[in-house]
């Protein structure tokens, strides 16, 4: 009754999942969670993948899904980010703390984040920084320009300024990154941007 529902369950194949006689597997399943599922959803984790998410490699799919049904789309086990900060308490600690959150991370994890795997990118992101970030934030407005003091920043690594999930200092910058740098007065010890030094 729930409005999402499993296929094999939809459409009463339950042997496609559980031996209806004996198993050596918990619940009477065919095999093991990780072989289970990949039966069907082969290409979850692309072959190769450069990160993959640990629930995922450890075949622990029920962590997140439901088997049968779910009121969550893919059924998940619950909705959005309430799902993934289940398990990553640390970051769910700290968005609750700090003063200024980085907007996707308010939206939905899966913004910046593949839930199963990154064929090419760590940390699962589905591209890589600063390709993934300049996809909202636009670095050829006057704006973005101002605020990094028309340094040309748009090919540099933004995390090495810029916490992804957010910080207690406006434009989620780092307590750690070098003051002149926070405070915007780069020309204290360095040209203009497009100056010719000899």
């Amino acid at each position: 009754k729930a409005g999402f529902v499993h296929t094999p369950v939809k459409i009463g194949e339950c042997s496609g999942c559980h031996n209806p006689h004996t198993s050596p597997q918990g619940k009477l399943l065919n095999t093991s969670g990780t072989e289970l599922c990949d039966r069907c959803h082969r290409n979850i984790v692309p072959e190769n993948a450069r990160s993959t998410h640990q629930l995922v490699a450890e075949g622990n799919c029920a962590k997140c899904h439901d088997p049968h049904s779910s009121g969550n789309k893919a059924v998940l086990l619950k909705a959005g980010n309430e799902l993934c900060m289940d398990c990553h308490k640390d970051v769910d600690d700290k968005i609750k703390k700090v003063r200024f959150r980085h907007r996707p991370v308010n939206e939905n994890c899966m913004n910046c984040n593949n839930p199963h795997a990154s064929a090419k990118f760590a940390f699962l992101l589905k591209e890589d920084v600063p390709a993934l970030c300049i996809k909202c934030h636009k670095t050829d407005t006057p704006s973005f320009k101002t605020q990094h003091m028309n340094y040309p920043v748009s090919g540099s690594a933004c995390s090495s300024c810029h916490d992804s999930h957010g910080s207690d200092k406006p434009s989620i910058i780092y307590d750690t990154v070098h003051a002149p740098v926070a405070e915007k007065k780069c020309t204290q010890c360095h040209e203009e941007p497009g100056s010719k030094t000899p």
